[in-house]
């Protein structure tokens, strides 16, 4: 890709593209290990802030504040050159990056970035494509915006309910769809009917037997990934509190009304949320480099890509094979920190003329809560469920959490929710309906940017 020969242009030794878990943790193990050398390291996110995402879900209850899992990310790695913007153009042959930048949209004049090292650590985007209609008028929570967003939407469907006096209307503002019984599908679901149920006592005319939600899924027992007798206790933890679970079943079409079954059934319903995992991000899948059926880089051993030495590939666009299992380390967090130490070390060790190491690393596990202080945990074989795997939950992304002053504000956050009732304050800041394709950039810019510290 040739870039306009007027664009600003700055050169760094390493160049990071994405400030998630992958970018950030590559900057400050960067930061750490070449502390005292002139080595120039840079970031290049679309937000000025690192978001916690195993939290992410508790937004929508309400259960932690949204600013306690925002981390600045000039606070975290200060000796990183930050850029805030939106990467418009990688040019691998020549190690350019194209981005935009400020927060209102002002780029007249687009910003090329150089580099000896550049780091492929952008983040995925929700897979939508499965279910027609689901990016204009579905929900999802693998982003900020769209969970804050889907908190006020939870509570203005409430707000609306107390005062319908149709029944059919008012059926369908209290039926909510979830498309996915993976992980993050399980736990949305478990925070939602949380909220409802604390919520509900509020809303003088809505019982909590009028509310429905609905978790679709297109296998016969939740959490896949998980032994099949914690899959089964998740199903049954769920079941037991109201949420009607469909198994072997698949949401097929979604308006603005209804979400239709592959069984043919129509869901009247003004909620459908999705959490049917990532898809690649489209200037990845772009690049001249060896990828996956799924659209992915192919990550060398060493985290390398194919034959370029200076080009690295990790987090969620990276496919990265497990040689303990033969199969692709799992698109989450836990993985995406190690993926990032070891390429800071192979960096600072190529900078040095010294070998670069393989990843090795072996999974320690999952946890995944399931509301009502309960979760289910597998950690290397060994299983637990009930109370002590929600506290190991709890304690163990506590102290995940970078930064002291964050940890105290969600040790408070959980705290105070155990003493006081839930906030059900709905803030009216940028829209509330589901993105459409062509407003969802609109839409971010307008909502994270008044969460944003």
């Amino acid at each position: 890709m040739q870039f306009d020969r007027f664009d600003t242009s700055q050169h760094h030794d390493v160049l990071i593209l994405g400030g998630g878990f992958a970018g950030v943790y590559t900057a400050y193990e960067l930061q750490r290990s070449l502390k005292g050398t002139n080595v120039s390291v840079a970031m290049v996110n679309r937000d000025n802030s690192f978001v916690f995402y195993p939290l992410l879900p508790e937004i929508v209850s309400g259960a932690i504040e949204t600013e306690s899992i925002l981390n600045p990310i000039r606070q975290v790695v200060p000796d990183v050159d930050l850029y805030v913007g939106e990467v418009t153009g990688i040019d691998i042959e020549r190690r350019q990056v194209q981005i935009n930048h400020g927060l209102y949209g002002h780029r007249q004049y687009p910003r090329t970035l150089t580099c000896d090292h550049l780091v492929l650590a952008l983040g995925g985007i929700p897979n939508t494509e499965p279910v027609e209609g689901l990016g204009d008028h579905g929900y999802d929570v693998q982003r900020l915006a769209h969970a804050f967003s889907l908190r006020n939407h939870l509570i203005d469907t409430l707000e609306q309910a107390d005062i319908e006096t149709d029944a059919d209307a008012k059926q369908r503002l209290l039926t909510y769809v979830l498309i996915g019984g993976g992980a993050t599908g399980v736990e949305v679901a478990a925070e939602i009917w949380d909220l409802f149920v604390e919520a509900a006592q509020y809303y003088p005319h809505v019982d909590i037997d009028d509310i429905s939600v609905k978790l679709v899924h297109g296998g016969s027992r939740l959490i896949p990934d998980f032994p099949e007798h914690l899959g089964e206790y998740a199903g049954k933890e769920l079941a037991s509190r109201g949420i009607d679970i469909r198994f072997n079943e698949r949401v097929t079409r979604v308006s603005s009304h209804w979400a239709e079954l592959r069984s043919g059934e129509i869901i009247p319903t003004q909620t459908v949320i999705g959490s049917i995992g990532l898809r690649p991000n489209p200037l990845i899948t772009g690049l001249g480099l060896p990828h996956d059926d799924r659209g992915r880089v192919i990550a060398n051993r060493d985290l390398t890509i194919g034959e370029y030495s200076g080009v690295w590939g990790i987090g969620d666009n990276a496919m990265i094979e497990d040689p303990h299992t033969g199969d692709p380390y799992p698109q989450t967090a836990q993985h995406a920190v190690r993926q990032g130490k070891l390429v800071a070390q192979n960096i600072a060790a190529s900078i040095g003329g010294n070998p670069t190491a393989a990843m090795r690393y072996q999974t320690r596990g999952m946890m995944v809560p399931l509301g009502r202080r309960r979760a289910v945990a597998d950690i290397r074989g060994y299983t637990l469920s009930g109370f002590l795997a929600w506290f190991m939950w709890r304690t163990y992304y506590l102290f995940q959490l970078p930064r002291w002053a964050k940890r105290v504000r969600v040790a408070f956050d959980w705290t105070s929710g155990l003493l006081f009732a839930p906030d059900i304050v709905q803030l009216k800041v940028g829209q509330t309906t589901p993105p459409g394709k062509t407003a969802e950039r609109q839409k971010e810019h307008e909502t994270v940017g008044l969460v944003r510290e």
